[in-house]
C-alpha cells in the first residue's frame, strides 16, 4: 500500500502588504478552505507561515476556526516550522528554539493543537538542528529529496541521529509532483507514481508493505491544479480506481502507524533547485550527483547576502548579551526574527534573487533591534560607544566595530574602507552597495564599493574614472591594509597600505587614520611617494551610498549641494558624471529618510559625482534589467609628489540625523 502525503505550502513573502495578502487570502487562501470543508473525506496538510497566520487570525479569525474544526476531524495536519521560516544553519540555537516556539505558540492558540512535524525553508538542513528539533517537541521533519542519499531512497521515512538524538525524516520527492506532469491526467499521474514505486520497492532491501511519498506544492501552483479542476479529480480517482493499492494519510498520522526507519546521515544541504545557482553569480548550473552544496556555500557566491547574515549574526550576539528590562529584550529578539527571515538570504528555485529592498527592510529591523537593545539596562542611563576588533565576516582579517550614538559602521581591512554604516535612524545599510559585472554591466569594477575607498590614479586613468569606466587597478581599492595601531580607548584606527603605481611599478604607500565621533568620522590620509622618481597622477576618496527608495528601479533619493569657490549650489545627480571643481563641503541628504551626510575636506578638490545602476537578469525573459543603484561620489586631488616626499589630505565626515524619531512599530512586516 502507497501512502501518498499532500502537503499545501502557503509561502507568501514575510514582507508583503496588506492589499496583497488580502488579494491572495480571497482568491486562494479562503476557496481552499471551503473546499476541504465540503469534502471530508479528503485528507492534507499544510504549512502557513507565522505572518500569515498573524493576519488571518487578525483580519478573519472565522477562517482560523474552520482550520481548528478540520483538525479535529483529522483531516488536516497543520505543520509547524520557524515563525519567520528562516533559514535554521544560519541561527543561533536559542533563536532556532524561539522561532520554532514562538510558532508553536500561535498554531496551538489560533488551532488548538500543536504541530509534531514542520517544514524547512529551502530544506535547508545541518544535523546539528537536530538536538533543538527535539528540544522543541518535533517528532518529523520534511526534507527535500535531493538531499537524501540515493541508497536511502526507498520510499521509506528515515531516522537520523546527532550526539544520542534523533528526529525521523520524510522525504518530499520533486521529481514526481504534480507539477512534473502538468498536462497529465490524475489516473495517469497516479498510475505513473505507483510504477516508480514498485520499481523502487523491487531493488530495496527494506522490509514492509507500507510504503510513503510525500508531495509538497506550493501555493501558485496549487491554485493552477485548484481552479482547473485537478486537485477535486486527483481525490476522486484515488478513491474510486486506485483504493486498494494508495490512499491519503497525513504525515503525522503516518509517523505514528510506521513500523520500517531507515538509519541515515544526512550531511548540510540544501535543495538541488537552489543549490544550482551557488556555483556561479546568477548562473544555473547543473550539479554533478553526490555534490554537496550547503548554505554557507550560496551566501559566499553572493556577497551582500553574506553581509547582511553578518549583520544579523552580530546583533544575535548583542542580543544574547544584553541585560535588563525583559519585555524590551523579548521585543528586540522578534523583530530579530524578522530579520532572519529565510527569502532575505536565499534565492527562490526559479532564480528570483533577493533585492535590495528586502535586503534595506532587514538591514532597518536589526537597527531598530539594535536600538531596543542599548535601551534594556536602566543602569546604563548614556550609552557607551566603544570600538572594538575582531573577525567580524570570517575572512580570517580583523575588522573594526564602531558602535556609536548615532550609527554603527564596520570598517574592513580590504581597500580600508566602511564597508557597513547603519544609522541609528531606523535606516537601512547605507553600504550595501553592488559591483558592477562584466557579464551584465559591460565593465568589471574589480573592487567592493563602500565609503572611502581611495583610489590613485594616472591622468589617462583618471579621465576613464570620471567617464564611469575601470580605471587602471586603482591600487588602495584593492589592496589588503595592514594594522599600525589600534587605539580602542581613543577610537582610531590607523592602516597603511601600500601597492605599485602606473606602468611604471613606482612604490607608494597611504597611511590612513580613522578617527570615530558620535556623528561620524575624521579621516586622514597621508600618501608618500616611495620610488625615487617624481610621481603625477591624482588620488580619489570615493563614497559610496546605497539607495533606501524602491518606488521605482531607478529611483534617486539623494538631494546633492556643494559649496564651490564660496557658493552653495544643488547639483542634479544623474547617470551621466557630475564635475565639480574647487569644491570644499558636500552634503548628501537621502530624502526618504531624512539623513545627510556632509564630507569637509581640509583642502578644495574636484568632486564627482553620478548615479550608478547594476543591472541583473530577468526571470522569465531576455537581457537583464536594473537591480539597484548607488550614488556615487568622490573627492579628488592632484598629486605632485618628489621622491620620499608625502602629502597630507583631511576629510571631516558628519552624519546629521534629525532630532525627532518617529516611533517605528513592534513588528515591521508591512513595507510602506
Amino acid at each position: 500500500m502507497l501512502n501518498i502525503c499532500l502537503t499545501l505550502s502557503f509561502n507568501t513573502s514575510s514582507f508583503q502588504n496588506d492589499e496583497l495578502m488580502e488579494n491572495t487570502y480571497q482568491n486562494l487562501y479562503k476557496k481552499v478552505a471551503q473546499f476541504y470543508y465540503s469534502h471530508p473525506a479528503y485528507k492534507i496538510s499544510m504549512y502557513i507561515s507565522g505572518t500569515v497566520l498573524e493576519y488571518i487570525s487578525k483580519k478573519h479569525p472565522e477562517y482560523t476556526q474552520i482550520l481548528s474544526e478540520l483538525s479535529s476531524r483529522k483531516q488536516l495536519e497543520l505543520l509547524g516550522g520557524g515563525y519567520y521560516n528562516p533559514a535554521f544553519p544560519l541561527l543561533f540555537p536559542q533563536d532556532r528554539s524561539g522561532q520554532i516556539e514562538f510558532m508553536t505558540q500561535v498554531l496551538r492558540k489560533s488551532i488548538g493543537k500543536r504541530p509534531r512535524g514542520m517544514t524547512l525553508s529551502n530544506s535547508i538542513w545541518d544535523s546539528s538542528m537536530i538536538s533543538t528539533l527535539q528540544t522543541c517537541g518535533m517528532e518529523y521533519v520534511m526534507l527535500d529529496s535531493s538531499l537524501i542519499p540515493p541508497s536511502k531512497n526507498e520510499f521509506l521515512p528515515l531516522i537520523v541521529n546527532e550526539q544520542g538524538k534523533n528526529i525521523k525524516i520524510l522525504s518530499v520527492n520533486r521529481q514526481i509532483e504534480p507539477a512534473v506532469f502538468d498536462e497529465t491526467s490524475p489516473e495517469s499521474y497516479v498510475s505513473g507514481i505507483l510504477k516508480t514505486v514498485k520499481k523502487t520497492v523491487s531493488k530495496s532491501s527494506a522490509s514492509g508493505n507500507e510504503r510513503v511519498i510525500c508531495l509538497n506544492i506550493g501555493e501558485d501552483f496549487f491554485k493552477h491544479l485548484f481552479n482547473s479542476g485537478w486537485v477535486e479529480d486527483f481525490y476522486k480517482c484515488l478513491e474510486r480506481n486506485f483504493s486498494s493499492a494508495a490512499r491519503l494519510m497525513l504525515p503525522g498520522e503516518y509517523i505514528h502507524t510506521a513500523r520500517d526507519f531507515i538509519p541515515a546521515y544526512i550531511p548540510a544541504g540544501i535543495r538541488s533547485d537552489i543549490a544550482q545557482w551557488a556555483k556561479n553569480p546568477y548562473t544555473c548550473e547543473k550539479l554533478s550527483p553526490g555534490s554537496a552544496v550547503t548554505i554557507h556555500d550560496f551566501l559566499m557566491t553572493y556577497s551582500q547576502n553574506q553581509k547582511l547574515y553578518n549583520r544579523m549574526l552580530y546583533v544575535s550576539m548583542l542580543a544574547g548579551q544584553t541585560h535588563g528590562d525583559k519585555m524590551r529584550r523579548k521585543e528586540a529578539r522578534e523583530k530579530l526574527w524578522c530579520a532572519q527571515s529565510g527569502e532575505a538570504y536565499v534565492c527562490t528555485p526559479d532564480g528570483i534573487f533577493v533585492n535590495n529592498s528586502i535586503r534595506q527592510r532587514c538591514y532597518k529591523i536589526l537597527t531598530e533591534t539594535e536600538k531596543l537593545l542599548r535601551t534594556c539596562n536602566p543602569k546604563d542611563r548614556d550609552f557607551e560607544e566603544s570600538v572594538v576588533s575582531y573577525d567580524y565576516n570570517n575572512d580570517g582579517h580583523d575588522e573594526y566595530i564602531c558602535r556609536m550614538k548615532n550609527y554603527t559602521a564596520c570598517i574592513t581591512l580590504r581597500g580600508g574602507q566602511i564597508n557597513e554604516l547603519d544609522i541609528m535612524q531606523n535606516s537601512g545599510n547605507y553600504a550595501d552597495n553592488l559591483n558592477r559585472i562584466e557579464k551584465y554591466d559591460k565593465v568589471d569594477d574589480g573592487y567592493e564599493r563602500g565609503l572611502f575607498v581611495e583610489h590613485l590614479f594616472t591622468e589617462s586613468d583618471y579621465k576613464d574614472y570620471k567617464r564611469g569606466l575601470p580605471s587602471g587597478n586603482g591600487i588602495f581599492s584593492t589592496t589588503n591594509f595592514t594594522q599600525m595601531n589600534f587605539d580602542a580607548k581613543h577610537h582610531e584606527i590607523k592602516l597603511l597600505g601600500t601597492g605599485e603605481f602606473s606602468s611604471m611599478d613606482l612604490p607608494v604607500s597611504l597611511r590612513k587614520k580613522y578617527i570615530a565621533s558620535s556623528n561620524g568620522f575624521t579621516v586622514q590620509m597621508i600618501l608618500k611617494n616611495e620610488s625615487p622618481l617624481p610621481l603625477k597622477g591624482v588620488i580619489a576618496v570615493e563614497s559610496n551610498f546605497a539607495q533606501t527608495d524602491f518606488s521605482t528601479t531607478d529611483k534617486n533619493s539623494y538631494k546633492t549641494e556643494i559649496i564651490t569657490t564660496g557658493e552653495s549650489h544643488e547639483i542634479e545627480v544623474t547617470k551621466k558624471t557630475s564635475v565639480s571643481k574647487s569644491v570644499s563641503y558636500l552634503k548628501l541628504t537621502d530624502t526618504s529618510n531624512d539623513v545627510s551626510f556632509v564630507f569637509e575636506p581640509n583642502e578644495d578638490c574636484e568632486c564627482v559625482c553620478r548615479l550608478l545602476a547594476f543591472n541583473r537578469p530577468v526571470l522569465g525573459g531576455s537581457g537583464t534589467g536594473v537591480s539597484g543603484n548607488t550614488l556615487v561620489s568622490a573627492l579628488c586631488w592632484n598629486v605632485n609628489l618628489a621622491p620620499g616626499m608625502e602629502m597630507e589630505k583631511n576629510i571631516s565626515f558628519s552624519i546629521l540625523t534629525p532630532k525627532k524619531k518617529a516611533a517605528s512599530s513592534k513588528r515591521p512586516l508591512q513595507p510602506e
